[in-house]
């Protein structure tokens, strides 16, 4: 074949391929390279610490002063030292003040567990080692927030991890230490406890924005002055508690953990649907007469809602850089709500602040759409 030939065929190819993929196929090829360059980069920050890092906890240390190396002390630097956990409150010779307050910063959700060391855990796990293993183990008490499995199960792999190191660098003994896990809060909770919020919330998002969204982006008038305003917020309220209780329904029918109280979540479910209905009619206005870019525009909404929105991560695990992109949606605040509440066995006052920060969204949105509405139609 000759040269000539070959220069010909290559030609004949290229012209080939431009006549199946126009400059717009090209440009959607490109947008959605951009895409999914720009979602597998959440995916990687998102997941850069990950829900067994950086465990917020209390410690609480009664251990007495004993002859030799304090096991506690030890113990508490090296927890600290490492990546699991992040000690938010540590007193050391402690009281039994000390203790509650640290329960009451595990009941009110700051942390996820209390590291408990008593009164003589050293010269316990001393003795325990002169007797050569025959006498009674220290025990370790953590007290634990199981609404989250992965983050707990995490917890006390680490503490156990810290006593056997503790434990062999000083006794040359594998195991002078019990830990003893004691669940206050979400027990027996499992995986499918812990998703079936975030399922929920997400799909009361997508069911409630993208109508709004997709249908006034190809054209609607949305209408969103004086009554169509109320009237479109009373039809995204009742979409939301129809589909509220709706998800709870089922999750009831399926023996899900539904601990707390449900009009509480019902609530937050119903000012999601409020709230995303309500984002949606901002992007209607924008988008009017140019549906086609939904189909671009979409992707970035749900894309980081599901990666940043705690569905499969608590947000409290999320790098704080990326904090604002979380808290930019509605799911957020439905997913931390409804946790709180069925998970936490928690009421009105476990989740009044998602309660406010979604009726403020929606709010905020409502308004924002009227005063877009107003100014396209004046043409300012």
């Amino acid at each position: 074949m000759t040269r000539r030939m070959v220069v010909m065929r290559s030609k004949g190819l290229i012209g080939s391929f431009r006549g199946m993929f126009g400059k717009r196929d090209l440009a959607q090829l490109l947008v959605l390279v951009i895409i999914t360059t720009i979602v597998m980069s959440l995916f990687a920050l998102a997941f850069e610490k990950g829900p067994t890092q950086d465990i917020p906890v209390d410690i609480v240390n009664m251990d007495a002063t004993a002859p030799g190396p304090s096991v506690s002390t030890t113990m508490i630097g090296l927890l600290g030292s490492g990546s699991t956990v992040r000690i938010e409150n540590m007193w050391d010779h402690a009281t039994a003040d000390a203790l509650q307050r640290s329960m009451d910063d595990l009941g009110s959700g700051k942390v996820r567990a209390v590291i408990f060391f008593g009164p003589n855990f050293t010269m316990a796990m001393a003795a325990w080692a002169a007797q050569n293993g025959s006498g009674v183990p220290a025990e370790l008490t953590l007290y634990l927030d199981s609404s989250n499995p992965v983050a707990s199960a995490a917890v006390q792999a680490d503490v156990q991890r810290a006593a056997q190191m503790v434990a062999m660098s000083i006794f040359h003994a594998s195991l002078p230490v019990r830990v003893v896990p004691t669940t206050m809060y979400g027990e027996g909770t499992d995986m499918r406890d812990f998703m079936a919020p975030a399922i929920a919330g997400l799909l009361i998002f997508i069911l409630t924005l993208m109508p709004v969204m997709m249908v006034n982006g190809n054209g609607e008038r949305i209408g969103t002055a004086g009554r169509a305003v109320a009237s479109k917020t009373l039809i995204s309220l009742a979409t939301g508690l129809a589909l509220g209780i709706t998800v709870l329904g089922v999750t009831w029918a399926f023996g899900i953990r539904m601990e707390g109280n449900l009009w509480a979540a019902i609530t937050v479910l119903t000012l999601l649907a409020f709230a995303s209905a309500s984002l949606g009619q901002v992007l209607a206005v924008l988008l009017r007469g140019r549906g086609a870019i939904n189909l671009v525009i979409f992707p970035f909404l749900l894309c980081p809602a599901i990666l940043l929105g705690g569905m499969v991560i608590p947000v409290s695990a999320i790098p704080s850089y990326l904090l604002p992109v979380s808290y930019a949606y509605p799911l957020t605040y439905a997913i931390e709500g409804t946790r709180t509440v069925l998970l936490g066995g928690f009421g009105w006052g476990g989740c009044w602040l998602e309660i406010m920060a979604l009726a403020s969204y929606g709010m905020i949105c409502t308004i924002a759409a009227w005063v877009l509405e107003r100014r396209k139609g004046t043409g300012v």
